[in-house]
């Protein structure tokens, strides 16, 4: 359960048709067409990665014995807008949060690939709000409680 998280609010964006587009289920059987690879359109629907990313941090530093550090070498191909450092017991894995002007947010968990959202954000993958929340949220989560990452960050008394 996530009782530390904002609420997602619902995101409406209405299409050349007047009609709600439908995110996560745009294309059917088909797939989509050969031009959504290279087009991105509302990217705002992902501005909600922000508010949930402070959120995150927020848990983190109030759950676990961790600090967190501002890392002020912002990543200029990433569009970093902020970033930090999580740090908990020796031994453990640490975590770099970055928040992007894409918009969306990354976590380095240990992976050559950051976790985040949203993963690509073109309209071919046509990823949803809440897979983006996912994508960020769980593989962080995992690090701190040392699924998969070695030792679990030891939780506040």
């Amino acid at each position: 359960m996530r009782d530390w998280m904002p609420a997602l609010r619902p995101v409406t964006i209405l299409g050349d048709d007047g009609r709600p587009i439908p995110f996560g289920e745009r294309w059917g059987a088909a797939g989509p067409p050969d031009d959504a690879y290279s087009r991105v359109t509302h990217p705002e629907r992902y501005a909600q990665l922000h508010e949930v990313a402070d959120a995150l941090l927020a848990h983190l530093l109030a759950t676990y014995e961790c600090e967190a550090v501002e890392d002020r070498e912002l990543r200029a191909e990433d569009r970093e807008l902020r970033a930090v450092v999580v740090r908990a017991a020796p031994g453990t894995w640490p975590l770099r949060l970055s928040w992007t002007a894409f918009p969306g947010a990354l976590a380095e968990v240990g992976d050559d690939v950051p976790a985040g959202g949203p993963i690509c954000g073109c309209d071919a993958c046509d990823e949803t709000l809440e897979r983006a929340v996912d994508a960020l949220v769980v593989p962080v989560l995992d690090l701190a409680a040392g699924r998969g990452r070695g030792l679990a960050w030891p939780e506040r008394p």
